[in-house]
């Protein structure tokens, strides 16, 4: 069973909090795989983005035997296979329904599911990873969506919440779902089926919104 981690962003490099708990989960650091946003464009941005964060891995001592970036660049096949034995999996940010219907065409997502190593979702990695994605206007998308995600985890989140300003949109749709605002420099992790809250994290439920982190 894989450990899951629903991340917002970190600006300023891995938090003091993050950096302990990765150290005590990641035992096995033989194989990372990042996995892009937009597989078929931008390729230099994703390059970027795999060396940044294997660069804040290195930052706080963590290394990797061997790293791989999946983007339009690798085949199906090879991207499965990479999924499938990865020690950790890091789904990156950017264009919510844009990752998730290429990790659809791309076959991964059983592969993800049923993965046993670390997941790890940064924006639109954390929202596509629940059994619900809930993509907002609030959150920068250009029009609200709703659709059947990963399903590693059972819960509902908005990264990059800003407390001071919650939008009617999001409070609207708390009458249906309880959704975890996740500011940046947030986590939850999944850790035998329990959530651990680091961070400012809030629970917005039937309009109403508290802090739980």
């Amino acid at each position: 069973m894989s450990i899951n981690i629903l991340t917002s962003m970190f600006p300023n490099g891995f938090t003091k909090d993050f950096e302990k708990q990765l150290k005590r989960l990641i035992t096995k650091r033989e194989k990372f795989v990042f996995v892009a946003s937009e597989f078929d464009k931008n390729h230099d941005t994703n390059d970027y983005y795999y060396s940044h964060f294997l660069d804040m891995f290195v930052k706080i001592d963590i290394h990797f035997d061997n790293t791989y970036l999946i983007d339009s660049r690798t085949s199906k096949e090879v991207a499965q296979r990479l999924i499938e034995t990865a020690d950790v999996i890091w789904l990156s940010g950017g264009d919510t329904p844009t990752q998730f219907n290429y990790l659809k065409s791309y076959g991964l997502l059983p592969f993800i599911k049923n993965s046993s190593g670390i997941i790890i979702g940064m924006s639109a990695g954390s929202i596509n990873m629940a059994k619900t994605a809930i993509c907002t206007i609030s959150c920068g998308h250009t029009e609200q969506k709703i659709y059947e995600g990963i399903g590693v985890v059972d819960i509902f989140v908005e990264p990059h919440f800003n407390n001071s300003d919650v939008s009617d949109e999001l409070l609207e749709l708390s009458k249906q779902y309880s959704i975890y605002g996740m500011c940046d420099e947030s986590l939850i992790i999944y850790e035998n089926e329990e959530p651990i809250f680091l961070g400012d994290i809030f629970l917005i439920e039937n309009r109403t919104v508290k802090q739980i982190s």
